[in-house]
C-alpha cells in the first residue's frame, strides 16, 4: 500500500512539473531559433522568458506609500514625477541601477535593481551659477562615477555625478572641425577608459566625434566608407559638382547608436546603409555594409565574423510576407549590448527582434516579435544588460520589459564562458548538455570539435566541424590530421605517388604506340582503336580532327562512349568531391550531373549543325557529334583525377584544382573551335563567326524548347480541368 501511494505521489509530482513547463513554454509569445547553411531557419528552445513590464504606473507605485522607493526619493519626486513618455535609451550600472532617457520629459529617470525610482535628473545650476536643465535628452551612458546625458535639443554633453549634482559641461565642437556639416545633434555617447568621449551625432556622417573633457576636437572614429556601383560611377560622368555633393548616394552614411566594452572597443550600430548593399553583406564576411562594427581605438573595424552569416539581424529576409515572416527587407539595427558573459545582442526596430552573437560572430539565438503580449514590443528602441536578465525598451508604451535567461540560456552563457576561460573539458560538458536539448546547434558542435581538436583528436574534430558546416575548422583540423598521418606513413606516399606518376608515363606511352602502330587504312576499326584514338586527337588536333573524318579513326560508338564516360565523371564529381571541395553539403541529383553535359553537347552539335548546312558546311550531323565527343576526352583525363585529389587536397590548395579544371575548359573549347574548324573546312574567320552563331542558335533553341514545353503544359491543365468539371458534373 505504501508503495502505492509513493508511486502516485510521483506521477502527480511529474505531472504537476511537466503541465508547469509547458504553461511556462506557452507563455512565450515569440518563436527562438537560429540559422542553419542554406539560410534554413531552425528552432530552438527559448534562451529568455519574458518575466515582468515596468511601466510609468509602476515607477510611479514605488514613491506611493507602500512602494520600495527611499523614502527620500518619496519626498522629493512624488509629487513632480508623472511617468515616461517618449523614452529613448536605457543604460545598467555596474550596481544593476537603471538609467532612462526620458527624452520627451526631459529628464533622466534613474531607478535601483527592483526598479524603485531612486533619482530623477532634469534641472541644474551650471557652472555660472544660472538655473539650466535638460532638453530632449536621447543617451545616456553611465562610468564608475559619472553619468553622462546627450542633451540633444542643447547640442551638449552634460555630466553629472551618481547622486545627481551637476558636474560639468561637454559643448559642441567647433564647427570649422566639422566641414559641410556644422549641425552637431548628439544622440547617444560612450566614454572610454582614459576619459575620451565618443559622441554619435545624428547629422554627422564622418564617424563617430572623439572629444576630450574640456571639449576639444579629437577626431572622427570609423567613418563609414562610400562605394559606388557601375551605374553611380557612369551617371558621376555626366553631373556637376554641385550634383555630386547634393546627392546622398554618395554620402557616407551616420551611426545612430554606440556601445564601448571594457577593452576600449566600441560598438556601433547603423539603419542608413542601402537596403541592397546591407541585403549583400549578409554572406559577405568583409563588413564593407555591416550594420554593426566593432572599431578599435583607431577606428577599423575589427569585428569577427566567423558564423555562417554576418552578424547584421535578420537572415531570412524574404520579399514576401509569411506567417512566419511578417516583415521583409534588411534589419534595422538600432542598438546593441554587451552582456559579461562574451556574448553580445543587436535588436532589430523594424521586426522588434533580438539578436545574439559570441565573439565570434556566431548566432546564439534570435528571438521577439511585436505584439502587446508580455514579451512583445511595439517600438523597440533600446536593449540593455542587467546581470542575467535582459532589459528591453519599448518606446511606444513606455516601457521597459524584464527577460530572465532559461536553463538553455544559462548553458549557453556557460559554454561559452568556459571557452573564453580557456576550460575547454568544462565547456564541453555544457556543449553537450546543449545537443541534448537542441541538436541544430551549430555553435555546441564547433565547441566540441574544437575542444577535441585541442585534445589531438583531429579525426572526431573533423566530425563536429562538418556537423556544423564549419569548412574552415575542419580544413585546420584536416591539415594537422594529414601532417599526422603523412609523418607516420611517409613510405606508404611517395611509394604511391611514384607508382601513380609511373602509371601515367606508361600509359601515355603506351596509347603512342598503339596509336601509331593503327595509322594504316582499314576498313574496319576495332572498337579500343576508335576509343584510345582520343589522346592522339588531344595533342595533334589539325591532324587528328582530319583523321577522324577522313580516315574514319574514330566513330559513333566511340563518340558516345567518350560521351558517356564524361557524363559519368560528372556524376563522380557530384558524390566523390571532397568536403573542402563541395558547395552543395551533399545535396546532389545524379540526373542533373549528367545532363549538365549531355543537353550542352547535344544542342551544340544541333545547332552546329543547322547553321553550317546554310554556310556550306562539309560536315554532316555525325561528324559534328563525333568531333564534339572526342574533344570532351581532356575533360575527363583532368576531371576525374581533381575530383580525387579534392579529397586530400586542404582549403587552401583547392585553388590547384580550379586551374587544373580552368585548363581543361579551355583545352575544350580550343579542341571544339578546330576540330570544327577541320569538319566543315573553313577558314579561321568564317569559323569564328560560325561558332559565335552556333552560341546564338543554341540560345535559339533553349527559347523555343522552353516556349513549347509551356504549351503543352498549358495545354495539359486546360483539358485536366474539363476533365474535372466534366467528371462534376456527371
Amino acid at each position: 500500500m505504501k508503495h502505492r501511494i509513493l508511486t502516485t505521489l510521483l506521477i502527480v509530482a511529474l505531472l504537476i512539473v511537466t503541465i508547469g513547463s509547458v504553461t511556462a513554454s506557452a507563455l512565450v509569445p515569440y518563436s527562438t531559433y537560429t540559422y542553419g547553411v542554406g539560410r534554413r531557419m531552425q528552432r530552438s528552445p527559448a534562451a529568455y522568458f519574458p518575466v515582468k513590464q515596468i511601466t510609468s504606473q509602476t515607477l510611479l507605485y514605488s514613491l506611493s506609500e507602500e512602494g520600495g522607493a527611499s523614502s527620500n526619493a518619496k519626498m522629493k519626486y512624488a509629487s513632480t514625477f508623472t511617468g515616461l513618455n517618449g523614452p529613448t535609451d536605457l543604460f545598467v550600472d555596474d550596481l544593476n541601477n537603471v538609467y532612462i532617457s526620458d527624452t520627451d520629459n526631459n529628464q533622466i529617470v534613474v531607478t535601483d535593481e527592483e526598479y524603485n525610482v531612486r533619482l530623477i535628473i532634469s534641472t541644474f545650476t551650471n557652472s555660472f551659477g544660472v538655473p539650466d536643465g535638460l532638453k530632449s535628452p536621447h543617451g545616456v551612458y553611465v562610468s564608475e562615477s559619472e553619468i553622462y546625458v546627450t542633451d540633444t535639443g542643447n547640442s551638449r554633453i552634460v555630466i553629472f555625478d551618481k547622486v545627481g549634482n551637476f558636474v560639468d559641461i561637454v559643448p559642441e565642437p567647433a564647427s570649422e572641425v566639422m566641414p559641410d556639416n556644422p549641425v552637431y545633434t548628439p544622440i547617444a555617447v560612450a566614454v572610454d577608459s582614459a576619459g575620451r568621449i565618443y559622441v554619435v551625432s545624428q547629422t554627422t556622417n564622418y564617424g563617430i566625434i572623439s572629444l576630450n573633457r574640456d571639449g576639444s576636437f579629437n577626431g572622427f572614429v570609423g567613418a563609414q566608407k562610400v562605394t559606388y556601383s557601375a551605374f553611380d560611377y557612369f551617371w558621376r560622368m555626366f553631373q556637376t559638382e554641385k550634383q555630386i555633393a547634393a546627392s546622398e548616394r554618395y554620402v557616407p552614411t551616420e551611426y545612430n547608436n554606440i556601445c564601448i566594452d571594457a577593452d576600449d572597443f566600441i560598438y556601433v550600430t547603423t539603419a542608413s546603409i542601402e537596403e541592397a548593399n546591407v541585403l549583400s553583406g549578409i554572406t559577405d564576411k568583409s563588413g564593407k555594409y555591416a550594420t554593426v562594427k566593432k572599431l578599435n581605438p583607431n577606428g577599423n573595424d575589427v569585428m569577427n565574423r566567423n558564423g555562417l552569416f554576418s552578424p547584421i539581424g535578420e537572415i531570412d529576409t524574404r520579399s514576401f510576407a509569411t506567417s512566419e515572416f511578417r516583415y521583409t527587407g534588411a534589419s534595422t539595427v538600432v542598438d546593441v549590448a554587451l552582456s559579461d558573459d562574451g556574448v553580445w545582442s543587436l535588436i532589430d526596430n523594424k521586426r522588434s527582434k533580438v539578436f545574439t552573437y559570441d565573439e565570434q560572430g556566431n548566432l546564439l539565438y534570435a528571438f521577439g516579435d511585436k505584439g502587446d503580449q508580455l514579451g512583445n514590443i511595439v517600438n523597440l528602441k533600446a536593449i540593455d544588460y542587467q546581470g542575467t536578465n535582459m532589459l528591453l525598451l519599448d518606446q511606444s508604451s513606455a516601457a521597459i520589459t524584464v527577460l530572465e535567461r532559461t536553463d538553455y540560456g544559462d548553458l549557453i552563457a556557460s559554454a561559452i564562458k568556459n571557452d573564453a576561460d580557456q576550460n575547454y573539458s568544462e565547456a564541453v560538458k555544457y556543449y553537450t548538455s546543449i545537443l541534448q536539448r537542441n541538436n541544430n546547434y551549430d555553435t555546441a558542435y564547433i565547441g566540441i570539435g574544437q575542444s577535441l581538436y585541442r585534445s589531438g583528436e583531429y579525426v572526431q574534430a573533423m566530425q563536429y566541424y562538418r556537423f556544423a558546416y564549419d569548412r574552415e575548422n575542419y580544413d585546420v583540423a584536416y591539415q594537422a590530421y594529414r601532417k599526422e598521418w603523412i609523418e607516420e606513413h611517409l613510405w606508404i606516399f611517395l611509394l604511391v605517388a611514384a607508382a601513380l606518376l609511373f602509371g601515367i608515363i606508361k600509359f601515355f606511352g603506351w596509347a603512342a604506340k598503339f596509336n601509331k602502330k593503327n595509322t594504316k587504312d582499314k576498313v574496319k576499326r576495332g572498337f579500343w582503336e576508335e576509343v584510345v584514338y582520343g589522346f592522339h586527337l588531344i595533342l595533334h588536333p589539325f591532324d587528328g580532327f582530319w583523321d577522324l573524318k577522313h580516315e574514319k579513326r574514330g566513330s559513333v560508338r566511340g563518340a558516345i562512349f567518350w560521351l558517356a564516360i564524361t557524363a559519368l565523371s560528372f556524376v563522380y564529381e557530384a558524390i566523390g568531391t571532397g568536403y573542402l571541395a563541395t558547395t552543395n553539403n551533399g545535396e546532389s541529383s545524379y540526373i542533373a550531373a549528367m545532363l549538365a553535359i549531355l543537353v550542352p553537347v547535344l544542342l551544340f552539335a544541333v545547332a552546329n549543325w543547322c547553321l553550317t548546312t546554310l554556310f556550306d558546311g562539309e560536315g554532316s550531323f555525325k561528324d559534328v557529334f563525333i568531333c564534339v565527343c572526342y574533344s570532351l576526352v581532356p575533360l575527363v583525363m583532368l576531371k576525374i583525377p581533381c575530383v580525387a585529389l579534392s579529397n586530400v587536397l586542404t582549403l587552401s590548395e583547392q585553388d590547384i584544382l580550379s586551374m587544373l579544371m580552368s585548363i581543361a575548359w579551355v583545352w575544350l573549347i580550343l579542341l571544339v573551335f578546330f576540330g570544327v574548324m577541320v569538319t566543315h573546312d573553313y577558314t579561321l574567320g568564317k569559323n569564328f563567326i560560325t561558332i559565335l552563331g552556333t552560341i546564338l542558335m543554341v540560345g535559339v533553341i533553349m527559347f523555343v524548347a522552353i516556349l513549347f514545353f509551356n504549351l503543352i503544359r498549358q495545354m495539359y491543365i486546360f483539358a485536366h480541368n474539363i476533365y474535372v468539371e466534366a467528371t462534376m458534373m456527371m
